[in-house]
């Protein structure tokens, strides 16, 4: 078991920080996980860490594997490789293989949605219909979208069948873990019946007692605009989140600052997800009308500053960072963003932070790591970040 406390670049926790709104465990509350580490992918300060949400319906170019295998952490998203491998179970576990020739190193999540049944798996064979979850007042389905079908974690047959799911996917040794998707609908108050959110805590918990030892659990849970802990609880069986849906407004914006920093101090994964911030709608047409992907990359490139001083403010040991702009779908017909690492703020000398982010006002804050200093506006939506001078090191 990894100690995370010991020489490993955690920021040490001042009493401010000690007294953050959020809490992943109650005073007195034992860790599930026991802050076990061991698994999780390695973890230096040189630069921003970096991963990947991406899906391809048909074959990654040998181009795209290699800027895969560039990345800490690749999730596979849903629709990989169906096309072309007859499933995406198939097709997952072909770019994972793909992905490891080049770099071992990289921890590749299989994806699962706790909610929203897909189409084109290999396990959908053998999906029952009565396991749909329906409304109780008039027994139609549930649809997400309205077209989606949705999962009931009441019923303990579907149970089964979805943490087998997770479970025939890990015991390959390419795939490094489950990214679960969907947590923020379990418990939905217009789709999901009052006990549903805790049928869903059940089966999270069976799959993870079941996970095979050295696997991860990552999910998409952790959410500002959340209600109440902000979905920290799910943290209890989880070993990190995917940050989504943080820049709605200056205050979910102030609260992932600090989402991030508790997630990282008490030893779970933070991959936060953003997109560029403030192009203008003459920008933004700019994008869309270039056919070059090279451009689209030197375009988004100017607007990354924000969403990365965002995560840098936060960030501890174990926080990975993604930019992109366009959906996660590497088709090269559709020209998506998708490799953090082709930016050069992201693969700039970082160091290890040099405390705790300092709050100059309400939504001004700062931050300094051994080679970079940053300052956040939050309310104007604009950070600067200053390389240090070699003399400042001095």
């Amino acid at each position: 078991m990894a100690d995370i406390n010991e020489d490993d670049g955690i920021s040490p926790a001042p009493i401010e920080a000690n007294r953050s709104k959020f809490k992943i465990f109650q005073e007195g509350e034992a860790d599930p996980l026991d802050g076990d580490t061991s698994n999780f992918p390695e973890f230096n300060w040189e630069h921003v860490r970096s991963w990947v949400a991406i899906r391809h319906a048909f074959r990654y170019s040998k181009k795209q594997i290699e800027q895969l295998a560039a990345q800490d952490v690749v999730m596979l998203e849903k629709a990989n490789g169906h096309r072309v491998y007859g499933s995406v179970e198939a097709g997952t576990l072909e770019a994972a293989k793909r992905i490891k020739q080049v770099n071992p190193k990289v921890k590749i999540l299989f994806y699962l949605n706790a909610m929203c049944h897909y189409g084109d798996y290999a396990a959908n064979k053998t999906w029952e219909e009565d396991w749909a979850l329906r409304y109780t007042d008039t027994n139609e389905l549930v649809k997400w979208r309205n077209r989606i079908i949705s999962y009931d974690h009441r019923n303990v047959d579907f149970r089964e069948w979805w943490i087998k799911r997770a479970l025939d996917m890990t015991e390959h040794e390419e795939i490094d873990g489950v990214f679960i998707d969907g947590i923020c609908k379990v418990g939905h108050r217009k789709y999901c019946p009052p006990d549903h959110a805790a049928a869903y805590i059940a089966t999270a918990n069976e799959l993870r007692s079941r996970l095979q030892p050295g696997k991860l659990l990552i999910g998409n849970a952790v959410r500002a605009a959340q209600r109440g802990d902000c979905n920290l609880k799910h943290l209890k069986y989880l070993d990190g989140s995917y940050l989504e849906g943080w820049q709605q407004s200056k205050d979910t914006i102030r609260d992932t600052v600090e989402l991030i920093s508790v997630m990282g101090k008490q030893g779970r994964m933070v991959m936060l997800t953003s997109t560029p911030m403030g192009m203008d709608q003459k920008v933004t047409a700019e994008v869309k009308k270039t056919r070059s992907l090279e451009k689209r990359y030197d375009i988004v490139e100017d607007y990354i500053d924000f969403p990365l001083g965002v995560f840098l403010l936060g960030v501890e040991k174990w926080g990975y960072f993604t930019y992109h702009y366009g959906p996660p779908d590497a088709n090269p017909r559709r020209l998506n963003v998708f490799d953090p690492t082709k930016f050069k703020k992201v693969t700039d000398k970082l160091g290890m932070p040099m405390g705790d982010y300092a709050i100059e006002d309400d939504y001004i804050l700062s931050r300094e790591f051994e080679h970079l200093k940053i300052r956040v506006d939050i309310e104007k939506q604009h950070a600067v970040i200053t390389p240090k001078d070699e003399r400042d090191e001095l």
